[in-house]
């Protein structure tokens, strides 16, 4: 990092004004060199702009937290404030070990929102035409969607995403959007922020800001829990599942194949599986070297091959139906 300015001393090298005769204010962007007035800070730019840069959120992601525990499934990470939403989906993906199959979004959740509770109320809020009806209650303010026109499964994304749509809520892409854009706004602050992927499964990420840390290129991985969940394995209940599998003695035919699957035919499948403390395993250390930029793009180039080579696989089978 640049090099930073004492909290004694104003951040302009000829200003010999000292905190005791002035009020020094942080720069509002790096937040490491201040200065005792604008006039200061002015003269001090061209060139404090070549070391000012905004500084990373400190975000822990939390994995269903009411509903996956034993062990609960999270991961903190540091992030770029000037990334793009779609840099995050895909730090994400490589921090909970997710096979990128499926769609997303970031939103702002509507704290007084009521699920329906019952089949007719779900009917109601889920009756055709009503993503467009502004008395329809809402469910987020602001949403951060996916870019992308096709994955192997966003044609059942799609269905699904409908319900997280409103005529009030505003809407970005991830791949024209920032960080500091919506996490510097005001507006949003203090709001429950979810990061959601795959609208079927509906795996939520609830977002908690931890603070901020000096800006760096990379995402990185600072803490976490659990083993990465196995996509498509039906929520949070097939999850729960899962794990019953592997503690079982004598498993099931219905706990061996679900056993299988994970190992050996799901998106992000495990050959050593989860018995024993497996459950608790994962690398951060392997996260972290997949988070370098180039290694991480790199990842997302090969999954979308494997992505495509599936699309065109169930294409070819359903021809043959």
């Amino acid at each position: 990092m640049a090099t930073q300015a004492s909290p004694k001393k104003c951040g302009n090298p000829i200003c010999d004004k000292t905190p005791e005769s002035t009020a020094l204010k942080q720069c509002s962007r790096c937040k490491t060199t201040s200065y005792c007035s604008q006039e200061c800070q002015a003269l001090s730019w061209p060139t404090h702009k070549m070391f000012c840069r905004r500084q990373n959120y400190i975000i822990k992601f939390h994995l269903m937290p009411d509903k996956i525990t034993n062990p609960p499934v999270f991961r903190t990470i540091s992030c770029p404030a000037n990334a793009l939403f779609y840099h995050l989906h895909m730090a994400l993906q490589v921090a909970f070990g997710w096979a990128t199959t499926h769609s997303f979004d970031f939103a702002i959740a509507n704290p007084d929102f009521k699920p329906p509770t019952n089949r007719m109320e779900y009917m109601m809020w889920n009756r055709p035409g009503a993503a467009t009806d502004p008395s329809r209650q809402q469910e987020y303010f602001f949403r951060v969607t996916d870019p992308t026109k096709q994955t192997p499964y966003s044609g059942i994304d799609r269905v699904h995403e409908d319900l997280r749509r409103h005529p009030r809520c505003v809407e970005r892409l991830a791949d024209k959007y920032r960080l500091y854009q919506l996490f510097d706004n005001p507006k949003y602050q203090g709001q429950q922020m979810i990061y959601t992927y795959d609208f079927g499964d509906n795996w939520e990420h609830h977002a908690t800001f931890l603070g901020r840390t000096p800006a760096t290129s990379d995402f990185s991985c600072l803490d976490g829990s659990g083993h990465g969940v196995a996509e498509d394995v039906g929520s949070a209940q097939g999850w729960t599942s899962l794990k019953a599998a592997y503690r079982a003695a004598r498993p099931s035919n219905e706990q061996s194949m679900r056993r299988t699957w994970f190992e050996r035919l799901c998106a992000n499948p495990d050959p050593l599986g989860l018995a024993g403390d497996r459950v608790l395993v994962w690398d951060r250390d392997a996260v972290n070297a997949t988070l370098v930029f180039d290694t991480m793009f790199a990842r997302f180039e090969r999954m979308a091959d494997e992505a495509d080579a599936r699309v065109k696989m169930y294409e070819e089978e359903n021809r043959r139906r």
